[in-house]
């Protein structure tokens, strides 16, 4: 029986690291975002996809749900009108901008950590992957030492940078 066990284990192990890194289908990591339970932090250095900032969007307003939902950016892409970033500060995500010199884009869903160098700038990510677990650790490691070296985006700051006019 405990042969048979560790049998199963083992392969059940090794299936799964052979989904590690495995492409994963743009729709189903919306999908995922859709059914977030507890967190979604994303790095994004430019936000201009309209499906990922909507459901990005959706995740913060959704209050049956109470997902934290934190985007780190950098402030050159973040200041243009067009990021919308600025929107998603203005639903009540957490906008932080930090000098960051990856150009690769991650967003960790829960548990599960997702990387592509397209991700937020094009509507049909190609390169989208799934990270080993081991990297969520890495990752909110290295997430929360960038979000404490930046700055928040005020709702005032989002509703200028988007064109708002005070009269």
């Amino acid at each position: 029986m405990k042969k048979g066990l560790a049998l199963l284990l083992t392969l059940a192990a090794g299936s799964a690291v052979a989904q590690e890194g495995r492409p994963v289908p743009y729709g189903k990591f919306l999908n995922l975002i859709g059914t977030a339970q507890r967190r979604v932090l994303v790095y994004v250095p430019y936000l201009n996809d309209p499906q990922m900032a909507n459901a990005l969007r959706a995740a913060v307003v959704d209050s049956g749900r109470r997902v934290r939902v934190v985007v780190l950016t950098v402030p050159f892409f973040a200041a243009k009108e067009d990021s919308l970033t600025n929107s998603l500060a203005l639903t009540g995500a957490g906008v932080v901008e930090a000098q960051v010199a990856s150009t690769t884009a991650y967003v960790l869903v829960d548990d599960n950590l997702f990387t592509s160098a397209q991700l937020g700038r094009a509507a049909n990510v190609a390169d989208l992957r799934v990270l080993p677990r081991t990297a969520s650790n890495t990752f909110l490691t290295w997430f929360m030492g960038a979000l404490g070296d930046g700055r928040t985006v005020t709702d005032y700051e989002a509703f200028l940078r988007i064109g708002g006019r005070l009269k």
